[in-house]
């Protein structure tokens, strides 16, 4: 084979190839052709060649006008290009033996599409007649599968990821010759047919389609190497399915929503098997306690079956196992001695959402991830492995300090959580190792003293949280360093000092800052304005004073559209994110009440200041901040509210408000429900008197309730405006304060829908009168 680079990546140069008149092989890959004749001018000048790879070259499809006589080629590969379905125009021209086709990864359509042109059975019968292989991956074929028992010599075929839908066509039962079958990542639906008899086939993936039913019999199957069937809704695995596969290597079940009972008829014969990957199911895994299977395991990945409450015993003889995944599978009894002679292999262990108790004293030296979270584990914590990547085992009973960790390079540690456990004693002060780390947890224990400077020296941060501690002090300045960081949650401890002005100017990534019931004081820095990623933020519950500076409504993410700042997802178990990722939580208030926001924490924007000692109004311009949803504050509702006169509904309940409402045009009209749970407000329409009123003897009627059996329709005319103290009113109200339009707008859109209601009122009235 002759295969050709250049420099340059274009053709200039290799004119001097078709003078090749008994080249054979060709390889042109990775070299940009421009144009789409000259590629088929190789074929055509020169006639001898019989196989041709021209992957990642940029190609178009050539014009069907083209004319095609050649003869000798039979193996083509055009993957990874830009050619879409006319091709087959083209190729429909071959008059030889055509028999390895690969187009993957090009923008091929729906073989009906206007591109091509030509009947598909002549295509399929003709140049096709004699394809082998056939691989068509990766490209946006939609429809159902062609009718492929015209390719009776077909051995291989590859058609995942396509937007291939419909059902298996029964056909597949007369190609016995097949080798590799490859449909995975379609829409590919109903049951599937039994595969007895196959004992040429390889290879088998349907995963990630629509299938359902019982698991098909592969019996006959002897040198069936893969079976991949995950994601799909494969319900029954029977014994004869897989009994008899003595050649499995690679078995994945994985999320298939089976409920079978599995005992080792199932398994035992399956002496080659190396990957055995069934997580996310609800099956029930039932072996003696003296069994020990035949197979040597490289992974296995049991998450959320049944396999406790003891720890699987027949794992003990695994000694080969490098991945082991048995998360959330209802284990409580301690781990075994005989797991220590797994140590030496095992490079990610996850037994999370367990109940296992005692210590966990292992020392896994080649470990890579390890995720023990949400267990009962106590004692000290394990030691860090140096090859650590991923490190999670939070919500556990760990206890004691952290021993300062050796002068080791921790270049791989990326990712930390030890939160809620019983830590206490300083925090280590050689954070300067973990140049790699991105997330760092140690919320929820008792960490005392301040935060370290070394802390600094992670530029690769992006999430840190320090949480329900007991750490004191300022904020290190070192700290500005970290210029990546996005979430910062320092929330409940004992941290005093001024909110440094350098979070605004050092951290432009922030997108969420938590100082939350802290002793910080002094006055709000306006350069916390300067974060345009800045959506959550949270002061509330400190000593700080002065007034809200006017910029705040310049945060751009709370007053844009399309500014939402994507989840920071951080995927701790590849093989299983679902099972094993991590999505950064905060706690806002609502409402009066505490809320958990997780997934959907991307789409919250929020301020809260209260608890402080703030002075002053609430700016004008916090009105610019249209995508605002909350907005949390404490002492006297600003007089300026007096002046609103197009609120249709207003809630300030549950909120630490004080003082006397102010006399407006609307404050009064409103029932004494929009004002409770406020025990220091008075004033009318509440019924207490403010001090500075007593001696009026005023006696206020209360207000009548709003009545809460109305229509959901009804409902959707109050238009909820909960100002400043957690509101959600900016998204509607700030734009008709501010809009004279979209103000005018919405009088004639409740003008026009009081006529419609009168005159269907008036229609109902004459029919009964009638």
């Amino acid at each position: 084979m002759l295969e050709v680079t250049d420099e340059l990546g274009n053709l200039s140069n290799f004119q001097w190839l078709f003078n090749l008149s008994y080249l054979r092989s060709l390889d042109l890959s990775d070299i940009d052709i421009a144009g789409s004749s000259i590629w088929v001018s190789y074929i055509q000048r020169i006639p001898s060649i019989s196989f041709m790879r021209l992957e990642r070259c940029n190609l178009l499809s050539p014009s069907s006008a083209m004319n095609n006589s050649s003869s000798s080629i039979s193996s083509l590969y055009l993957g990874d290009n830009n050619i879409n379905s006319s091709i087959f125009n083209w190729l429909s021209q071959f008059t030889g033996s055509l028999r390895v086709l690969d187009l993957h990864y090009n923008m091929l359509e729906d073989f009906s599409s206007n591109n091509f042109t030509g009947n598909l059975e002549d295509l399929l019968t003709g140049p096709f007649a004699s394809l082998e292989e056939l691989m068509l991956h990766d490209n946006q074929i939609t429809g159902s599968l062609p009718d492929i028992t015209l390719l009776s010599r077909l051995i291989k075929l590859q058609v995942s990821y396509n937007q291939l839908n419909g059902y298996l066509p029964t056909v597949f039962e007369h190609h016995s010759d097949l080798q590799l079958l490859d449909l995975s990542n379609n829409h590919l639906r109903g049951s599937l047919p039994n595969f007895t008899g196959f004992s040429f086939l390889r290879l088998f993936d349907l995963s990630n389609n629509e299938f359902s039913g019982s698991l098909p019999d592969f019996t006959g199957c002897s040198a069936l190497q893969v079976l991949r069937l995950g994601n799909n809704q494969i319900t029954k695995w029977n014994t004869h399915s897989t009994g008899l596969l003595s050649s499995l290597e690679d078995l994945d079940l994985s999320m298939t929503s089976m409920h079978s009972v599995i005992t080792e008829a199932q398994l035992s014969n399956l002496s080659s098997l190396l990957y055995l990957r069934a997580s996310s199911n609800s099956m029930t895994l039932k072996f003696s306690s003296k069994w020990l299977p035949h197979f040597q395991l490289r992974e296995l990945s049991l998450a959320s079956c049944k396999l406790g409450p003891k720890f699987p015993n027949w794992i003990q003889n695994q000694r080969h196992i490098n991945h082991l995944d048995i998360s959330n599978s209802q284990i409580s009894d301690p781990i075994p001695i005989w797991f220590s002679n797994l140590s030496g292999m095992i490079r990610l262990l996850n037994l999370s959402s367990n109940k296992i108790r005692g210590e966990f004293s292992f020392n896994f030296v080649h470990i890579e991830v390890i995720d023990l979270s949400s267990n009962y584990f106590n004692g000290p914590l394990p030691p860090f492995p140096a090859a650590c990547s991923s490190i999670n085992l939070s919500h556990n009973k760990f206890s004691g300090t952290i021993i300062p960790f050796s002068v080791v390079q921790y270049f791989s540690l990326s990712f930390v959580d030890i939160s809620h456990n019983q830590l206490f004693g300083a925090l280590p002060d050689n954070w300067m190792h973990f140049r790699n780390l991105a997330f760092l947890n140690l919320g929820h224990n008792s960490f005392s003293g301040s935060i370290p400077a070394s802390v600094g020296h992670l530029g690769s941060l992006k999430t840190l949280i320090l949480r329900h501690n007991k750490l004191y002090g300022e904020l290190p300045a070192s700290q500005r360093n970290c210029s990546d960081l996005g979430f910062l949650d320092f929330g409940f401890n004992k941290l005093s000092g001024m909110i440094p002005s350098w979070i605004g100017e050092d951290l432009p990534q922030l997108y969420a800052l938590i100082l939350k019931s802290n002793s910080f004081s002094g006055s709000l820095p306006c350069e916390i304005c300067h974060l345009r990623y800045l959506h959550f933020l949270d002061l509330s519950i400190n000593r700080i004073f002065g007034t809200i500076p006017q910029s705040f409504g310049d945060l751009s993410s709370m007053s844009q559209k399309g500014t939402e700042v994507g989840q920071h997802m951080y995927i701790v178990n590849s093989s299983n994110p679902s099972n094993s990722s991590y999505v950064e939580t905060v706690l806002a208030r609502w409402k009066g009440q505490e809320f958990e926001y997780g997934r959907n924490f991307a789409y919250l924007k929020m301020i809260d200041l209260s608890s402080n000692e703030l002075t002053g109004e609430i700016p004008r311009e916090i009105t610019r901040l249209v995508k605002l949803k909350g907005l949390n504050f404490s002492g006297i509702i600003p007089p300026s509210m007096s002046k609103l006169n197009f609120l249709a509904y207003l809630d300030l309940s549950n909120n630490n408000l004080s003082g006397k409402i102010p006399f407006g045009s609307q404050l009064q009209g409103f029932s004494i429900s929009a004002y409770q749970g406020n025990t220091e407000l008075c004033g009318k329409p509440l019924t207490k008197i403010c001090p500075e009123d007593e001696s009026e003897n005023h006696v206020w009627p209360s207000t009548s309730e709003y009545n809460g059996d109305d229509s959901e329709y009804e409902r959707w005319l109050l238009i909820s405006a909960v100002l400043g103290f957690s509101t959600t009113f900016w998204d509607f109200i700030g734009t008709l304060v501010l809009n004279r339009h979209s103000r005018h707008a919405y009088f004639v859109f409740l003008e026009n829908l009081k006529e419609r209601v009168y005159v269907e009122m008036a229609v109902r009235i004459a029919r009964l009168q009638g």
